[in-house]
C-alpha cells in the first residue's frame, strides 16, 4: 500500500464457513442424495470433519487475530424427519456458537446454506414447494431460542440467486433442473416468503434488537472494454436477474445485507463477456477485479439503505501465490467505499478452510488454512498471516504487499 489505511473502530474481521462444506456426514440432505445418484463430481464424505474438529478450526481463527466467525446450521441435522427434531444436534451447534464467543469473536449464523433435509429435497419441488416457507419457519423457531444468546448477526438465507441458477437453470445442483425459468422464479417467491417468516420468528424469540438479514452474491455488472456501446439492456437485465428481483421482495425485512463478491460481469451488446480482456484469473478461471467490490457495496447500500457486511470474498488459489495480493487490493477498494460514507461493518473472507466446493468438488482451494484431505490436518497459509496482521491492527500498514503480484505478473489492482 502507498499509504496507511485504517478501518473504523469495531470493524468485523472474520472468516466464513458453511456446514455441509466442512462438517461431513450430511447423509440426510438433498445434496447427499444428489451425490449418491452420481450427479455430483465426487462425494463430500467427511469433508473437513469440522463436526468433530470445530474447536481446532475456531482456534485457528483466534490465532490469526480475527474477531468474527461465520457458520451455518444444517437444517437436515436439526430436523431429520419432517416435524421431528434432534435435540442433540441443536446442543452441538449451541456448543459451537458458545465456542465462538468464548474465544472473543462475534458470531454470524446462517440458517440455510444451500442444503435441504431429504424429506423436503427428495420432492423435485424443494424450495419450490408451497409448504417450504412454513417448514423453514418451524425449523427457525426451534433453533433460535437456544442459539440467540451467542449470535450477533443472523442471516436467514445464503445466495438465493446462486441456488436458483444452479438448481433450476444450469442443473448441476439439486434438484438438477435445466432451463426451468418458471421454476427459478417460483423458487425466488417461496424463498422470499421463507425469509419474511424467519425474520419475524427471530424477532419474536430473540427480541426486536436482533440483527437479521441475509447474504447475496453480487457481481460487478459493467460494460465490457470492447463492443459495449449498447450493452445497457444486458446490464439492466443481468442486474435484475441476480439482484433486484429477489432483494426487492425482501427489502422490508432486512436489518443488514451480506454482500458476497468474487468477480465482475462485463457486458456486451447482447451477452455477458467475461472472456473479454486480459486480466488475472483465479484457479476457477474467474476474473480478478477488486474494483468491483467498491461498486457493489456502494450500489447495495444506496439501493437498500441498510448496513453492509462483506460476508464472502475470496479466491481459489492452491499455490497461495495470489491470495495476499487479492486480499490487499479488495480491502483497499473497500476502504475507499467506507471513506465515501458507505456503511460497511465488516469483511469476512471465504473461507477459513479448504472445503467441498459443491459442483466443483474438492479441487478448488479457497482456505486461509490448507486442509490435507488424507489426514485432515489444517495448516495456515502464508496469506493468512497477511490477513491476520491486518485484522489485528485494524489497519493496512503502508508498504504492505510491496513486491506481491498476480500470477500473470499483474501488479497491484488497488486504487491509486
Amino acid at each position: 500500500m502507498q499509504r496507511e489505511l485504517s478501518f473504523p473502530d469495531g470493524f468485523l474481521w472474520g472468516a466464513s464457513t458453511s456446514g455441509y462444506q466442512t462438517e461431513g456426514g450430511g447423509d440426510r440432505t438433498d445434496w447427499w442424495a444428489f451425490e449418491e445418484a452420481r450427479r455430483a463430481p465426487e462425494p463430500s464424505g467427511v469433508a473437513c470433519d469440522s463436526w468433530n474438529r470445530w474447536p481446532a478450526d475456531l482456534d485457528l481463527a483466534a490465532e490469526l487475530g480475527l474477531n468474527t466467525y461465520r457458520i451455518s446450521i444444517e437444517w437436515a441435522r436439526i430436523e431429520p424427519q419432517s416435524g421431528r427434531f434432534d435435540a442433540d444436534a441443536l446442543a452441538h451447534y449451541v456448543d459451537v456458537v458458545h465456542g465462538i464467543r468464548s474465544r472473543g469473536m462475534s458470531c454470524v449464523v446462517v440458517l440455510w446454506h444451500f442444503t435441504l433435509p431429504e424429506w423436503l429435497g427428495h420432492r423435485s419441488a424443494t424450495w419450490r414447494d408451497a409448504g417450504a416457507p412454513a417448514a423453514f419457519e418451524r425449523y427457525v423457531r426451534y433453533v433460535c431460542g437456544p442459539l440467540a444468546p451467542y449470535v450477533d448477526w443472523w442471516a436467514t438465507l445464503n445466495e438465493a440467486n446462486t441456488y436458483s441458477s444452479h438448481g433450476w437453470l444450469k442443473g448441476d445442483w439439486p434438484p438438477g433442473r435445466r432451463h426451468d425459468w418458471l421454476g427459478a422464479v417460483r423458487v425466488y417467491e417461496f424463498m422470499a416468503r421463507g425469509h419474511h417468516l424467519a425474520y419475524s420468528a427471530i424477532k419474536d424469540i430473540a427480541g426486536s434488537e436482533a440483527r437479521v438479514g441475509l447474504t447475496h452474491v453480487l457481481p460487478w455488472i459493467h460494460p465490457a472494454e470492447k463492443g459495449s456501446a449498447f450493452s445497457g439492456a444486458v446490464q439492466a437485465y443481468w442486474r435484475w436477474l441476480v439482484a433486484d428481483h429477489f432483494l426487492g421482495k425482501v427489502r422490508g425485512s432486512l436489518d443488514w445485507l451480506g454482500v458476497q463478491y468474487y468477480y465482475d460481469s462485463p457486458c456486451r451488446t447482447f451477452r455477458l463477456a467475461d472472456e473479454d480482456g486480459v486480466v488475472p484469473r483465479t484457479d476457477m478461471g474467474w476474473r480478478i477485479a477488486p474494483e468491483g467490490l467498491y461498486h457493489v457495496v456502494r450500489e447495495a447500500h444506496a439501493r437498500y439503505g441498510v448496513p453492509i457486511i462483506v460476508s464472502e470474498n475470496g479466491i481459489a488459489d492452491a499455490s497461495d501465490t495470489q491470495r495476499a495480493r487479492f486480499l490487499l487490493d479488495h480491502l483497499a477498494w473497500l476502504h475507499r467505499a467506507i471513506d465515501e460514507g458507505v456503511d460497511v461493518r465488516g469483511y469476512l473472507h471465504w473461507s477459513m478452510l479448504d472445503n467441498f466446493e459443491w459442483a466443483a468438488g474438492y479441487g478448488p482451494r479457497f482456505g486461509l488454512a490448507e486442509v490435507d484431505y488424507d489426514t485432515l490436518e489444517r495448516t495456515l497459509r502464508p496469506s493468512a498471516g497477511t490477513y491476520g496482521g491486518i485484522a489485528s491492527a485494524n489497519t493496512i500498514a503502508k508498504g504492505t504487499g510491496d513486491g506481491l503480484t498476480y500470477a500473470d505478473g499483474t501488479p497491484s489492482l488497488a486504487p491509486e
